[in-house]
């Protein structure tokens, strides 16, 4: 390879195809000036394909060539720039190169450069560097390298030339620096008013240069002598700026004013695309930021968030040669810009939320629209109204959305109302109502207080209850829980009453206790036969608010055998002859069934489930009723059954089958749990101690684990853990057998003195047997005084016991249980007098 690169390769041009974005390494060009492949080869077709010419080298081209003739690439490849400077036999590092690139510095800039120079352009001493650039830079112009003592002569005598006589040449040199220096950085890091001592602290230069320098920005037009003797800055628009500078600023407003392109700009002028980067980046320098009045305006914002051009014109209102003048000299923000919404005024905020397509919730968070959160802000600004079906609240939706947001974005919000619909069911922030209608639900209503009260209100007589009776038993209570209908109660029932014997069952009926429906209907029968069906019907309806056609339907389905033809409760009977006995024996291969299966298994019989399925029928093939399931008369009853096949199987996969979500079925794993005779591996899968004692794991093993692991919570003195917050401080070989935490946790939740609150991310776990939630949890872990920033929150959840909570959720749960949280400080508090005493105490 030439010892000098003499315009053949295509080094002249890598700091062009940088500047455009085309990927090129300086690496390639070396090979290609190595393998002897000029760039005019390169340039042309046949060029092109010469082997050893990588695909990212005909690409970069092939680019530049529809972007520049190709004498403009020749003579570009004729100057000599930096990256000529580590070329092989030259010893410079890629390092040395980006360190000049950072410093803003040109090939044209090292002829007389000496090491005080460098160090001070720099701001930092690096010798080393200095000396390889300055030899690859003197390789390069054919000069003589230095040897050591003579580059220690030239250092020595460069640190001794500030005593000898100063030439006009050197002055001009080191004033025209001292300027460069002071209009790029010193300006914007002086106060508004300044003295000659603080321009002298900031530059390190001398009175005399200064003064000089100071009076010629003077008549520039960047400051001005105050009466005191100090100086002010000149706060002008970039307009005014723009028209002062002369022919100087035609590029200027070709590229801020116009938005021209580089390659734009180059071709109107004539002048070639690198001449115009460098003269528009000597021009944008010789402006300070905090000289330009809209900048200092929006500086600081600037600084901190990243904002888009567009976002910047339509929320500020402002042209976009600001936003590019500022991107030019500002290193733009990290932030996220939704940060940016607290600091804009009513009209800025519509437009940021509009351009941006965001929105801001009830707790004042701002966050990218989505179908639910719009949603459920529609019906918070309609929370005074009554509720809508859903087809007439797609109405009020939809005429939201096409005035808030630009028109694409609501495109895309639209949605028809089984999908608003579908929204409404999974937020907490909409209930349903009566007659397929909902509203919005404040759930501040839900505190603990009237919680327990509704829990006391469910303490009642085991049994089925219709809604609209429990509906009416306390009205006050109904109005503080703002529940205006029993579907909303039914509703309030199912999602936020925590009760193991409360549930909501089908229609409109909520279960009080853990009987089946069939088996209290047997019990009331036994309690009042023999009893009319008509009878029977009015006592449910006035003791338990159910319908009386819903009684009668339930006892024609599941108790039949206990209903006489002529209409009388309180004896059973079995209708089926020989042969249908043995025709429906030789179905019945498995060994449990619920009722639905069968009836559904059977549905061209008539009147199946009346004939076939009462009690006296099923004897006749084996087979019982218990607890709504029909099982084999052999295995006694169902927890038998369950009983039977967990003990036998080692590895339980539980099926998908209604069979095994009865209450039998749990129960009968509640139970071995309980034993240790069965645990749980996985969500849908059990494993049996016999299992466990293959890879050496008894009983015994899994009582210590236990008692260390309840002994390592009572040491730590902590209210609250979770498995993996204890894990690491386990010592038992059942940990290292790769079981997953559900294991571990169960085994935990199964201990008497333990409670549990399930979370999608593990439980947690508390020593009581009170119920507690999340919310609850959250409270608890508030400072007793003062408060707590909600991201310290988070990471001590996360750092303590392995849960990774989002804002919301915290948010959310500890203000459902009347904690506060402020958004302007983003603490939370336990209350809000705790908030409010920490305002007044500072």
């Amino acid at each position: 390879m030439k010892r000098i690169d003499n315009g053949e390769s295509i080094l002249g041009i890598l700091d062009i195809l940088e500047q455009y974005d085309i990927e090129m390494s300086h690496s390639i060009a070396i090979t290609l000036l190595k393998k002897g492949i000029s760039i005019q080869e390169l340039l042309t077709k046949e060029g092109k394909s010469l082997p050893g010419v990588p695909a990212s080298v005909r690409r970069a081209v092939l680019i530049l060539q529809s972007m520049m003739s190709d004498e403009e690439i020749l003579r570009h490849c004729r100057m000599k720039t930096l990256y000529h400077l580590i070329l092989p036999e030259t010893g410079m590092t890629l390092s040395d190169l980006n360190l000049l690139k950072n410093a803003k510095m040109k090939f044209s800039d090292l002829e007389g450069m000496t090491l005080p120079m460098f160090e001070k352009i720099l701001g930092d001493s690096r010798p080393d560097a200095y000396h390889r650039i300055m030899d690859a830079y003197r390789e390069l112009e054919g000069e003589e390298k230095l040897d050591a003592v003579s580059m220690v002569a030239t250092t020595v005598e460069v640190e001794e030339e500030d005593s000898l006589p100063i030439t006009e040449v050197r002055r001009k040199i080191t004033r025209k620096g001292l300027e460069r220096t002071f209009r790029e950085t010193v300006y914007d890091r002086l106060e508004d008013t300044f003295s000659l001592e603080d321009a002298k602290k900031e530059t390190g230069e001398g009175a005399a240069e200064l003064l000089e320098l100071l009076e010629e920005l003077c008549h520039a037009d960047l400051i001005v002598r105050t009466e005191d003797g100090q100086y002010k800055k000149r706060i002008r628009t970039l307009r005014a700026i723009l028209s002062s500078m002369g022919s100087e600023a035609g590029l200027l407003r070709d590229r801020l004013e116009e938005g021209l392109t580089l390659q734009e700009i180059s071709k109107k002028h004539g002048i070639e695309a690198r001449e115009v980067q460098i003269r528009l980046r000597q021009s944008h320098n010789k402006i300070p930021v905090t000289h330009v009045k809209e900048a200092r305006r929006y500086l600081q914002r600037f600084e901190r968030f990243d904002i888009p051009e567009y976002v910047f014109m339509k929320v500020f209102d402002e042209p976009a040669s600001i936003h590019r003048f500022l991107s030019v000299r500002v290193q733009p923000g990290t932030e996220d810009i939704k940060g940016l919404y607290g600091r804009l005024n009513e009209r800025q905020r519509q437009a940021f939320l509009k351009y941006l397509s965001l929105i801001v919730t009830r707790d004042g968070e701002v966050m990218q629209v989505t179908r639910a959160n719009v949603f459920e802000h529609v019906l918070w600004s309609h929370a005074d109204e009554a509720a809508r079906t859903m087809e007439e609240w797609k109405v009020v939706y939809d005429q939201y959305v096409e005035e808030t947001y630009k028109v694409g974005m609501a495109v895309r919000l639209k949605a028809e109302p089984r999908k608003l619909a579908t929204i409404a069911t999974q937020s907490e922030s909409v209930i349903p109502s009566s007659g397929k209608r909902f509203r919005y639900y404040d759930r501040s209503r839900l505190t603990q207080r009237r919680l327990q009260r509704l829990r006391g209100l469910l303490r009642i007589e085991p049994g089925f209850y219709g809604r609209n009776h429990l509906f009416r038993l306390e009205p006050s209570l109904m109005e503080e829980l703002d529940c205006q209908d029993p579907d909303e109660l039914q509703y309030i029932i199912r999602r936020y009453v925590e009760a193991a014997n409360i549930a909501v069952g089908k229609q409109s009926e909520i279960v009080i206790g853990s009987m089946e429906k069939a088996e209290w209907l047997k019990k009331l029968i036994r309690q009042h036969a023999p009893i009319g069906m008509k009878d029977f019907q009015s006592l449910v309806e006035e003791r338990f608010g159910l319908s009386g056609a819903s009684v009668r339907q339930s006892i024609r389905r599941d108790l039949p055998d206990y209903l006489s033809p002529d209409g009388t409760l309180g004896q059973s009977m079995s209708l089926l002859t020989k042969k249908e006995a043995t025709w429906f024996s030789r179905r019945l291969t498995k060994g449990i069934y619920t009722y639905e299966e069968l009836e559904e298994a059977f549905p061209h019989i008539e009147q199946f489930s009346s004939r076939y399925l009462n009690a006296g029928a099923l004897e006749k093939v084996g087979f019982i009723n218990q607890g709504g399931l029909v099982l084999r008369a052999a295995h006694g009853n169902a927890e038998s059954y369950f009983e039977s096949i967990l003990s036998r199987e080692e590895l339980f996969t539980v099926p998908d089958s209604p069979v095994y979500k009865s209450s039998s079925f749990r129960r009968i794993v509640k139970r071995m749990e309980d034993k240790h005779d069965l645990f749980r591996f996985d969500a849908s899968t059990y494993i049996s101690i016999a299992r466990l004692r293959k890879v050496g794991v008894n009983k015994g093993m899994i009582k210590t684990l236990i008692k260390q692991m309840l002994e390592i919570v009572k040491r730590s003195g902590e209210d609250y853990f979770t498995f993996s917050s204890i894990r690491t401080d386990l010592d038992s070989p059942i940990v290292e057998l790769g079981m997953e935490d559900i294991f571990f946790e169960e085994l935990i939740r199964i201990q008497k003195r333990v409670g549990s609150i399930r979370t999608a991310r593990g439980d947690i776990f508390y020593i009581g047997r009170d119920k507690r939630t999340i919310g609850r949890f959250l409270l608890d872990l508030l400072p007793e005084e003062g408060g707590i920033d909600i991201d310290m929150m988070r990471d001590y959840i996360l750092k303590k016991f392995r849960l990774n909570l989002d804002r919301t959720t915290i948010i959310t749960n500890i203000r459902g249980k009347d904690g506060y949280f402020s958004q302007e400080t983003e603490m939370l508090y336990k209350n809000k007098e705790m908030f409010l005493d920490s305002i007044f105490e500072s």
